[in-house]
């Protein structure tokens, strides 16, 4: 896998403190999060046999199938996959998982990927159905963890959707590389060669589409390369320091203003930066591709030469 990037500019610069980033998420979903709970996890809610009965009586539980029953802030796309006897899996539990799920305009993105072990019956409307090959559930929770999601993501999902999920899990500390590499390692050949070589360096799904475009287009790319006097900036290919968005909306005027602070420090020191917002790699990427071969190929020689000297500085 590839990592961050040991370049500094300049060459005399302190070596960069990089913080221990904190797990954000969690590898199982529970009642709290999703709304819906078996009986026997009620208790935890404060419920008695005879609470649960009054608020089912009321209407304030309700049972959607069976042994799970739905509190008021119950998911509907959990609720729907239970009433359907199934339970929520590869990208609709990735998001739930929080992790970073790529743009997707087609009309399959409307359906709710869904899995149950294998009886054969009829998958129901709005669904995509994930069957693993157990003659029981492999888990009790009503949202797959996120390694059987991933594990059902890699063989449903195109190799740049799984090397977004994969990436974002490790991003996340949900997944170490190695657990993300033992997926790798079960999947068949034809499952790793379409997602290609991870890095752990992708701060978003937005870095790991423009990282993994160029990787696969033979160009030698550094990630969270440390500028003196800037920071960390996502990329450098070719001369050309890329800043990706990762958001689909900006955070304010403090982080453009922040954000134009560092260009102005990155080009005091003669670095030439492309900064691509969210709709640029996720709504408009065809003419992206071809706007960042351009100023990488007008960039050229100058870029590289000046970095190449920072180094040496």
């Amino acid at each position: 896998m590839y990592g961050p990037s040991r370049l500094i500019l300049p060459a005399s610069a302190g070596i960069p403190f990089r913080p221990n980033r904190r797990r954000r998420g969690t590898l199982h979903l529970g009642a709290r999060q999703l709304g819906v709970a078996r009986r026997s996890e009620l208790a935890a809610f404060g419920h008695t046999p005879w609470t649960m009965r009054a608020a089912l009586e009321r209407g304030e539980l309700q049972r959607v199938a069976r042994g799970w029953i739905t509190l008021p802030s119950a998911s509907p796309a959990v609720v729907r996959a239970l009433v359907a006897g199934y339970r929520v899996t590869c990208v609709d539990a990735a998001r739930m998982q929080g992790l970073w799920t790529p743009h997707d305009a087609s009309p399959e993105a409307e359906l709710l990927h869904v899995y149950r072990y294998g009886d054969g019956r009829a998958v129901p409307d709005g669904m995509i159905a994930h069957l693993p090959r157990v003659r029981s559930w492999p888990e009790p929770d009503a949202v797959a963890s996120v390694p059987l999601a991933l594990e059902h993501a890699l063989r449903c999902c195109s190799g740049e959707t799984a090397a977004i999920l994969l990436e974002s899990a490790m991003e996340r500390r949900l997944l170490s590389p190695a657990a993300v590499q033992q997926l790798l390692d079960r999947s068949p050949d034809a499952i790793r060669s379409r997602i290609g070589t991870l890095s752990t360096a992708s701060d978003s799904g937005s870095e790991t589409r423009v990282v993994r475009w160029l990787r696969r287009r033979r160009f030698h790319v550094e990630q969270q390369v440390f500028v003196d006097g800037v920071g960390l900036l996502d990329a450098y290919v070719g001369g050309l320091f890329l800043e990706i968005d990762g958001r689909e909306f900006h955070d304010g005027e403090d982080a453009f203003r922040r954000d134009r602070r560092r260009d102005l420090r990155a080009i005091r020191h003669g670095l030439q930066v492309l900064r691509l917002s969210y709709a640029q790699v996720w709504h408009d990427w065809d003419r992206t591709q071809q706007d960042i071969l351009r100023a990488i190929d007008e960039v050229g020689v100058f870029g590289r030469r000046k970095v190449e000297r920072l180094a040496l500085r």
